[in-house]
């Protein structure tokens, strides 16, 4: 699977509050000594900058919180993981599904920073920002109720659809959406685990689609006629790809519930030597004729031969792979891979 890795870009910051301390000339305010004291991890995220400017020491300490974001969401979407859920201590152990695809930024909101303090001895300016759990969560909250809702739409939509290709495409949207909704809800557990912790059985239902989609991929029995073929080798190909999305190549047509039927064309031009751009048109369709799936190739490389037999040994195994990829590609984003 292709994992994209969080970047430390802070796309909004909904309001920056400052609370009351003293910047400089004043006496040192308590969180330069002790700040998850001040901003307990039970009620606050919270981290500290330092720099050489108060802007700076500002942007460091937003930075530092975007930075525990990227720890802990790459830490949790995983197969079996230990989220971080009280400072930097590990305190549960939870199962998600695998191969979820990391958010690719990180958006902060209802982040608040205190007045930057000067401290002379170091000659360095000190921040702190924070994020209020529960004021975040209440606005975060509908962000991951659209996801659900999101998600369980196309699931009732795949659960009441018939058709066994239909449903794994549909089912895979689903997937795709369930994927989404579980990258909310990573962020959601940062923010305050135990409001998370009520989606556990959205999770399960979540992780259920897989297998519905495997289940459904073994009543997808394809029956395979390929026209134009040379050397079986298109036939031999496409059998393989159809394999391994997940369906049973029949022995006939009796026993397929769908009809797979492919045209090779060689596209030829001139004599001795013979020029072919080979190409291929699949379609499949169940046997009530609707067509579930279709896919035109046309080689990418042109092939020259003394004859047109050499020619089409020469080009159509090049149309074979070219073909195999685009295709088990489209059916692997069909099924929400």
């Amino acid at each position: 699977m292709k994992k994209n890795y969080i970047g430390l870009l802070v796309l909004a910051v909904v309001f920056l509050v400052g609370c009351a301390s003293t910047s400089g000339s004043g006496s040192m305010p308590a969180w330069m000594t002790d700040y998850r004291s001040v901003y307990p991890d039970t009620q606050y995220i919270a981290q500290r900058g330092r720099a050489d400017t108060e802007e700076t020491a500002k942007t460091e300490a937003v930075a530092q919180i975007a930075r525990y974001f990227q720890t802990s969401v790459n830490a949790n979407l995983k197969t079996s993981i230990q989220s971080v859920t009280s400072g930097e201590n590990v305190s549960e152990t939870t199962s998600v599904v695998n191969e979820v695809d990391v958010m690719s930024q990180v958006d902060l909101f209802a982040v608040e920073t205190t007045d930057p303090y000067y401290f002379k001895n170091e000659k360095k300016w000190y921040c702190v920002a924070f994020i209020d759990r529960e004021k975040a969560w209440n606005q975060y909250k509908p962000t991951v109720e659209n996801a659900k809702s999101e998600f369980y739409a196309m699931k009732k939509n795949a659960d009441s659809e018939n058709d066994p290709f239909t449903k794994c495409v549909l089912y895979g949207k689903a997937w795709k959406s369930g994927k989404n909704f579980l990258e909310k809800l990573e962020y959601a557990r940062i923010l305050t685990p135990k409001k998370e912790s009520a989606y556990s059985d959205d999770r399960k239902s979540v992780s259920e689609i897989p297998a519905l989609i495997a289940a459904e991929k073994e009543k997808c029995t394809v029956y395979l006629s390929v026209a134009g073929d040379w050397g079986n080798i298109i036939s031999s190909s496409l059998s393989q790809t159809l394999s391994k999305n997940g369906f049973k190549i029949a022995k006939t047509q009796k026993e397929a519930v769908y009809l797979a039927n492919a045209t090779v064309e060689t596209n030829s031009s001139g004599s001795e030597p013979v020029s072919v751009t080979p190409s291929l048109d699949l379609k499949i369709e169940s046997k009530s004729g609707k067509t579930v799936y279709a896919v035109q190739v046309k080689s990418e490389k042109k092939t020259l031969a003394y004859s047109l037999e050499n020619a089409q040994k020469k080009s159509y195994p090049i149309l074979a792979e070219e073909s195999s990829k685009i295709i088990n590609s489209e059916l692997s984003g069909n099924f929400g891979n």
